[in-house]
């Protein structure tokens, strides 16, 4: 498979997975903020801040936290743009990924602390821990391995900078 293949397979990717998110913002939230909200009056509490959660703090949250990761999925497609064109290691793309890195942190910390937020009013219902448990170990793996593939993308730029003075 040569470069160009192989960039255009990884873009397929990209658009796989941000039509996939945009489906799962358009049809899961929904459904979720409404569950969200259900429970909160079954647990009793006010009916306005049963609304807050369902209906403001959790689908804000979500769609906000979105951004980021359509960021993210731009920045893959320039990496992969200059994966098409051989480039694969340069400097850019080592600040695209320790970019991707950053953006997949920001996302990581902000569930965490709204999963930390709903156990401490005690309304963490069993299946937003099951989604933002499996949202934050997938962060935190994004997190280390663009950090990884960050430095090492700027290592082989360093000794590819060095092997093109060479000849």
């Amino acid at each position: 498979m040569g470069q160009k293949e192989l960039s255009l397979l990884l873009k397929i990717v990209v658009v796989v997975l941000a039509v996939f998110l945009a489906l799962t913002l358009a049809f899961f939230l929904p459904p979720l903020a409404h569950e969200v909200y259900l429970f909160c009056l079954d647990m009793e509490l006010s009916e306005t801040l049963s609304w807050v959660l369902g209906g403001c703090v959790l689908p804000a949250v979500v769609s906000l936290s979105a951004i980021p990761c359509f960021a993210a999925l731009w920045l893959a497609w320039r990496i992969f743009t200059e994966i098409g064109r051989n480039n694969s290691f340069c400097d850019a793309n080592a600040r695209r990924l320790r970019l991707i890195s950053r953006l997949a942190l920001a996302d990581t910390v902000v569930y965490a602390g709204l999963s930390v937020f709903l156990c401490f009013l005690g309304i963490a219902h069993p299946s937003i821990v099951l989604v933002m448990s499996a949202i934050i170990l997938f962060g935190a793996a994004v997190t280390v391995v663009c950090a990884a593939l960050s430095h090492l993308t700027k290592k082989a730029a360093d000794l590819k900078s060095d092997s093109d003075l060479t000849i």
